[in-house]
Parts: C-alpha cells; sequence; structure tokens
C-alpha cells in the first residue's frame, strides 16, 4: 500500500440522533480522492488503518468529540489484528457486515469483552443474519434507503425482540424520521433535520418576530437603549440573555444584573452570534438537544476557521464568517425561502451575497462546507482549487477544531 499525506485524505462525517434529537455520535465517513467517492487501498483492512490513523491521532477526533460516540466501519481483517486496540474502547462502535463464521463471532465475543460496541448492518431487503450475531451488538443498524415500507416495518418488528437499539440509516426528512419512531427505531442518522422545509403563507410567530426585531436593532447599531427596550417585551429572552453572559463560559467575577449591562459585556458581535443562533430554537431546547442549532453552529465556526486560514488579517470578513454559516441553515429553521429570509433580516451585501447565491469569497467558502456536509468530494476538491490555499489537510483539521468548539459551547 501507498501511504496517502494527509492533504489527500477526507474525514467527513454524519451526526446520528436519539429520539429526543440530541446529537449522541457520529459515523466517520473516509474518502481519498473526491472523483469517485472512494477510496483506493489494497484491502478493506488498509483503508480502516488509515481512518483510524488520521481521524483518532492526527486530526485528534477522539478528544474533540469527547462523549459522542464514534462509528467506524470495519472489516474482519482489520478486527483480527493488533490495529484494533488504537481505537478508545469507550468511544467507538465498530460497525460491521452481516455475515460472520465461527472465528469472526470468537473474534467479536473477545473485543466485546474488552469493553468495544458494535454495530450491525442490515439491508431490509436480505435475510436476516444469525441470531448469535444480532446478539452481539449493541446497534442494528437498517438502511431505509433503498427498502419499502412494508420491509422496512416487517425487518424491524422482527430486530425489536432482540432488546437492541435500532438505527435508521440515509434517513432523508424528519417526517421519515417521525415514521421510524413509530417502528420502534431509536437512533436516526443524516442531515434529515437541516433540509428546509418551506411552509407557503406561513406566519411566523410572535416570539420569532420579537427575535428578529431585535436581530435588526443589533445589526443596523442602534443605540443600546433601543436594545434594551427591545428586550424588555421579552422576559424570557431577557433571562436568556442573562444566564448567558452570566455562564462560567464568560469568566465573569460578579454576577450581571441589567440587560443594559449584559449587551456591553457581551460585545454586539457575540450578542449577534448568540440571537441568530436563538433562532434555531424552536419550541425550545439548547445546542445539545437542537441538531438543527448545533448544526449551525459548527458550520458558522468552520467558515470562521476557513477565513483565518485563507484571509488571514481580514477582520471585517472574519467578523461576517460565523454569520454565513448560521444564516445559510436559517430557512430550515424559519421553513421560509432564502428570499424571505433576506427580506426579514438586515444583513451586510457581502453576507447576502453570500448566502444569497454563493457570491464573493464568503459564499464559496459557504459552498465547500455545504459539499463538505454532504460528504460531495468531488465538489468539495473543485471549491477548494478554485478557492486556492487550501487543501483536505485543513478542512479535516477546522472540523476537528470546530467540534471541539462546539462541545465548549455546551459545557
Amino acid at each position: 500500500m501507498t501511504p496517502l499525506s494527509s492533504e489527500a485524505i477526507f474525514l467527513g462525517r454524519q451526526p446520528i440522533l436519539d429520539t429526543t434529537h440530541t446529537v449522541i455520535g457520529y459515523e466517520l465517513l473516509f474518502r481519498a480522492h473526491g472523483g469517485d467517492e472512494t477510496a483506493h487501498f489494497d484491502s478493506a483492512a488498509s483503508a480502516t488503518a488509515q481512518v483510524i490513523c488520521t481521524a483518532f491521532t492526527e486530526f485528534g477526533i477522539a478528544a474533540a468529540l469527547r462523549d459522542l460516540k464514534a462509528f467506524v466501519n470495519v472489516d474482519p481483517s482489520f478486527l483480527d489484528s493488533d490495529a484494533v486496540e488504537m481505537l478508545p474502547a469507550d468511544q467507538v462502535v465498530l460497525e460491521v457486515a452481516p455475515q460472520a463464521n465461527e472465528a469472526m463471532l470468537a473474534r467479536y465475543l473477545d473485543l466485546r469483552a474488552r469493553g468495544y460496541e458494535f454495530a450491525v448492518g442490515l439491508d431490509p431487503r436480505d435475510p436476516l443474519p444469525a441470531a448469535a450475531l444480532l446478539d452481539l451488538a449493541s446497534y442494528i443498524k437498517i438502511d431505509v434507503a433503498h427498502a419499502t415500507a412494508d420491509q422496512v416495518a416487517t425487518v424491524a418488528a422482527k430486530l425489536n425482540s432482540h432488546a437492541r437499539k435500532l438505527l435508521a440509516a440515509k434517513v432523508e426528512t424528519v417526517e421519515q424520521a417521525e415514521w421510524c419512531g413509530q417502528q420502534g427505531f431509536q437512533y436516526f442518522q443524516g442531515y434529515y433535520f437541516a433540509r428546509p422545509l418551506i411552509e407557503e403563507g406561513r406566519r411566523l410567530d410572535p416570539t420569532t418576530q420579537g427575535l428578529l426585531r431585535i436581530v435588526n436593532l443589533v445589526s443596523t447599531d442602534v443605540e443600546t437603549h433601543s436594545i434594551e427596550n427591545a428586550f424588555k417585551g421579552d422576559p424570557a429572552l431577557t433571562m436568556n440573555l442573562l444566564r448567558v453572559v452570566n455562564s462560567a463560559a464568560m469568566g465573569l467575577r460578579s454576577p450581571v444584573g441589567s440587560i443594559a449591562q449584559a449587551i456591553t459585556l457581551l460585545g454586539r458581535r457575540q450578542l449577534l452570534r448568540w440571537l441568530h443562533l436563538l433562532l434555531f430554537r424552536g419550541s425550545g431546547g439548547s445546542l445539545a438537544t437542537n441538531p438543527l442549532m448545533l448544526h449551525a453552529a459548527m458550520r458558522g465556526r468552520m467558515i470562521e476557521l476557513l477565513v483565518q486560514r485563507r484571509h488571514p488579517g481580514e477582520r471585517a470578513m472574519l467578523d461576517s464568517a460565523f454569520i454565513v454559516g448560521v444564516m445559510s441553515l436559517m430557512p430550515a429553521a424559519l421553513r421560509v425561502p432564502m428570499c424571505e429570509v433576506l427580506a426579514q433580516i438586515a444583513l451586510s451585501p457581502e453576507v447576502a451575497e453570500a448566502v444569497g447565491d454563493y457570491g464573493g469569497p464568503l459564499g464559496q467558502l459557504l459552498l465547500l462546507i455545504e459539499y463538505y456536509d454532504d460528504n460531495n468530494m468531488l465538489g468539495c476538491e473543485l471549491t477548494l482549487v478554485r478557492i486556492g490555499e487550501l487543501n483536505q489537510h485543513i478542512l479535516n483539521t477546522c472540523l476537528t477544531e470546530a467540534l471541539a468548539w462546539v462541545q465548549d459551547l455546551d459545557a
């Protein structure tokens, strides 16, 4: 096998959520070449080893994920090697194929005794694997993309008796996730929660309208007392503001007791960041329980990190970077088209151009991140060439840093 440099490795990921919409982990996805979406190695074991070395060693993703699970595809030859011990047993879920002979089952039993968890991947159109393998699995992962609803429901009903955790993979819509939940699935994989659901003629609720009003006041740089008066009209939002400013993350020596003081201490830039994220809150919840808010925060931070590397010293662009990432997901949060979002929220021309049609340097970085989120490696490679001075290694490093940053936000 010819070793690959880290500059030639794409480290993708897909979130895995539970029934409360809390992100419990990510499946790590590996690609060596964006052109055909596949890795080129002498064996599957070599490919798995490369994933581990890159993700868990060079990029330090284990530390970034902290308490979250990392799902990694493995094959029998890799599991039979010493390399598997590079993986932290308390954090990794080993995804295996539904076929296993006696020797493989013995090895799985040995690894499970060492603390490793397994996920068995199934296609509902195929016969069920041996009960001995199912009984070893902590998760049973079912591909719901290509089978019929009846096939998925039938397999789910049979597997529920194994008292294992059912994970629906390749979920495309919120409606599909809800249906899978009704069939007994406890976990769901994909970015289905970030797909924009546009409702014609939808009216925003009063809380969202009030929040938009404050966002526009802060964006247009009005006097602090005007912002303070707007907060006074929303007691719940005021409580949230004081809680954020008084949090341990702010490192304040004494509590904050007024809205004006909170605004001053937080600063306009941080205040605007926080307000934009609140537009994702829906019926409530924090970063931990609101996957769309989590995704928006991570996307904003990744664009910010890329600006620092591609356009160092450009403060105005850096100030706009986070907002571009967050605003790109606003249609999914508000369930209105981007044109209506742009009509309701005051944005700088640079931000509006970026989220409206991927214009300008920020728009190109947004396009890069969207390709990255969709695991479109060809799109990533072509966009990296257009942008210049960035590569896959930088992209993967920014992902790791963004994951760690988001974990700190909700600590």
